[in-house]
């Protein structure tokens, strides 16, 4: 179970309005509800998820009452969080085809079947659908337009000339509705949504009259700002097979480490003090990794697939091999090159596969291919290998 500790400071950037306001009610014996929302917008649950909710199961833990809240609703209009233009609003069905899987992987941290105090899923669509025009006016009377351009991607927009649409101003409303209709007493998020979950913070007070507590987590990023996640093509699937997720995880840069082992596994604290005090005394950072990669896989799988994961590893890098197993996939009917890496699933997409090409990933029979314009031939029996890891037979 959580200790209170662990709840106010462990993966915790900020809490508002205070770290003292959260502790004094939690300590009062209050148990209280709180929720993330997730918008659909891939198919997979990745390890930056993982951040947060992990810190939404040490609350159920906790006894709190937990929500994962879809936004099938605020999904089509799109977060324009961080974003230097608007995003490309994707349909009801795009968006129900994407969530259908996330119960089955928020399960793999969150306990949906709890006999006391399960996990409750819900759907933002079914209270923001209902809004008539006069209600989103009157929602829309809470904020400033000084207020919403406050927002860095806003401002930067403004700075560069570049196009701000209406609709993006409506998202933070959304959001901060989500919290009036659940009538909830905490959200969790990144640090990349304080704005949205203050606009809840505003709209809790002013329509519902209580206090609702934020609490942001920290990004899971390298020291250049770069967020491991979906939009950078650099995604590490919760659901990706033991061999692949281990593999995913050495791939993550040295800076990373620390704050990995902290985000994303139960590794006591003090522990991972003397990993960052061995790493910053001049340890090779590999056996820290490999540590990490093992406790990840244990959480999403089991401690025999890390076994058998590492062995994996080792013999592939350490020995320079392949893998004791290779999949086998068809022969993409295209050959254009960009187009043949995604179909295959060895880049998750176009930009990302032609970084690999560009960078001398990509081997065909151990031979690197690095003109990405070029047409791809593949035939039977050929192996594709892109990175270190990853390796495709044709047939």
């Amino acid at each position: 179970m959580a200790d209170l500790d662990t709840l106010l400071h462990r993966g915790v950037d900020t809490i508002y309005p205070s770290t003292e306001a959260l502790g004094e009610l939690l300590k009062g014996g209050k148990k209280i509800t709180l929720y993330l929302g997730v918008d659909p917008t891939g198919a997979l649950l990745h390890i930056g998820h993982t951040v947060v909710l992990r810190k939404l199961a040490q609350f159920q833990q906790a006894g709190h009452k937990v929500i994962l809240l879809i936004g099938d609703f605020t999904g089509r209009i799109g977060d324009p969080t961080g974003k230097d233009k608007a995003r490309v609003p994707l349909t009801p069905e795009q968006l129900a085809d994407n969530a259908q899987t996330y119960k089955e992987q928020a399960a793999k941290i969150l306990d949906f079947d709890h006999p006391t105090n399960p996990v409750e899923l819900r759907y933002n669509s079914t209270w923001l659908a209902k809004l008539t025009f006069a209600d989103v006016i009157k929602l829309a009377a809470h904020f400033t337009v000084q207020q919403m351009l406050e927002r860095d991607m806003f401002e930067q927009r403004l700075q560069a000339n570049k196009p701000i649409s209406m609709h993006e101003f409506f998202y933070p409303l959304m959001q901060g509705y989500d919290s009036v209709a659940m009538d909830v007493d905490l959200e969790i998020g990144g640090t990349d949504q304080t704005f949205n979950m203050l606009a809840g913070r505003t709209l809790q007070k002013e329509i519902n009259h209580r206090e609702k507590f934020v609490i942001t987590v920290p990004l899971l990023a390298d020291s250049n700002g770069v967020k491991i996640g979906k939009s950078e093509g650099n995604v590490i699937a919760i659901t990706a097979a033991p061999a692949d997720l281990y593999g995913k995880i050495m791939a993550l840069g040295d800076d990373v480490i620390v704050q990995s082992f902290e985000l994303c596994t139960d590794v006591p604290m003090a522990e991972i003090k003397e990993i960052a005090q061995q790493l910053a005394a001049g340890e090779n950072p590999k056996f820290a990794k490999m540590r990490l990669a093992r406790e990840i896989v244990t959480l999403y799988h089991n401690t025999a697939a890390a076994e058998a994961a590492e062995a994996e590893f080792q013999q592939v890098f350490a020995e320079h091999g392949k893998p004791t197993e290779i999949p086998k996939l068809p022969i993409p009917t295209t050959t254009e090159a960009l187009t043949v890496l995604v179909e295959l699933k060895l880049a998750d997409n176009k930009s990302a596969a032609k970084r690999l090409f560009e960078q001398g990933g990509v081997k065909l029979n151990d031979v690197k291919v690095t003109d990405w314009k070029a047409p791809l031939i593949l035939k039977s029996g050929d192996v594709l290998q892109v990175g270190k890891r990853s390796f495709v037979e044709l047939c």
